[in-house]
């Protein structure tokens, strides 16, 4: 029963992940394709990420801040701490 929590809280945090992402870029006016260029990503990979539909590695999510020129740490202070669906 615990690892069906865990992957459920795991799951509900990665889409809170690329929700965040997607505000930020909405918030600044900037297209997805920008944020995928200078992040060196695919747009439609991005636009997955965006909607929670898949999960992105540690590397990849350093890119995609730097791409907003934050760091991480900028990056999850931002992020709410409740991202239950």
């Amino acid at each position: 029963m615990i690892d069906i929590n865990r992957k459920k809280e795991a799951v509900a945090f990665c889409k809170s992940i690329g929700h965040h992402i997607r505000a930020l870029r909405e918030e600044r006016g900037i297209k997805v394709a920008e944020i995928a260029f200078k992040a060196g990503i695919d747009t439609q990979n991005l636009r997955k990420y965006e909607l929670g539909k898949q999960e992105m590695k540690i590397s990849m999510l350093k890119r995609v801040v730097e791409a907003f020129d934050m760091t991480l740490v900028e990056f999850f202070d931002g992020l709410s701490s409740d991202y239950s669906e």
